[in-house]
């Protein structure tokens, strides 16, 4: 009986060394900021045109500088072709827009320094991430040509700061590089002449962005079923 008793805490012992190991890769986190839109309507950064953004995500850390992770965003964007025109055509065109983007992709990142190994003399590291996501925007109506999801590839830069063991703070900007002109809503209206530049140039995609700031937290431990006397 003893033995089966030895054999079975010997398992669970091993078992649960397996889940903190695994543990101690897996990380969450959320984070607020800023989002934005550029294409037909919007060429740059605009102050007035920026949106509220956030987004949630879990990460899996493979190693001290290679992670993996699943993110989600929400964020508004907006533009307005009063706020500064483009050119002459825009402010005759003197058109604007405002819907909500949400996103879902799986992300690749690397550490450019190896800022969470506890005998490092540093607790940061600039990062860069990229990967693949479906977007999807509000205000769609029933006679626009494009699909209501749509493939993206995010990427950008970051720089992560490590709080303590578990806490982490982020400072992320990022791009989305979409493959069709409808973010902003010009290639909505009928097009009578291709040429003409009051409407939207449907060979140019729309792009979005997202910066912001994000806090996380590894799980290094898991609660001990039971108390060794």
């Amino acid at each position: 009986m003893r033995v089966k008793i030895c054999s079975v805490l010997v398992l669970a012992g091993i078992f649960a060394s397996t889940l903190v190991v695994s543990a101690q890769g897996l990380e969450i986190g959320v984070g607020l900021g800023t989002s934005f839109a550029t294409g037909d309507v919007t060429r740059g950064l605009e102050v007035g045109e920026l949106g509220l953004g956030g987004q949630a995500f879990v990460r899996y850390n493979l190693s001290n500088v290679v992670s993996v992770r699943a993110n989600a965003f929400a964020g508004q964007i907006k533009g307005d072709d009063e706020t500064n025109p483009i050119d002459p055509f825009a402010a005759l065109r003197g058109f604007s827009f405002k819907r909500q983007n949400f996103e879902a992709s799986a992300l690749f990142e690397y550490n450019f320094l190896d800022y969470k190994e506890r005998k490092s003399l540093i607790n940061w590291s600039p990062y860069f991430f990229g990967g693949f996501g479906l977007s999807a925007v509000t205000n769609r109506r029933e006679r626009d040509t494009y699909s209501r999801i749509q493939p993206v590839i995010p990427f950008g830069l970051g720089i992560k700061y490590r709080l303590t063991e578990q806490w982490n703070l982020e400072l992320e900007f990022g791009a989305r590089k979409t493959f069709y002109d409808g973010v902003d809503r010009i290639s909505d209206f009928p097009n009578p002449d291709k040429l003409n530049p009051a409407y939207g140039n449907e060979l140019d995609n729309d792009w979005y962005y997202f910066l912001g700031i994000s806090v996380s937290y590894t799980f290094f431990t898991i609660p001990c079923p039971f108390n060794s006397y």
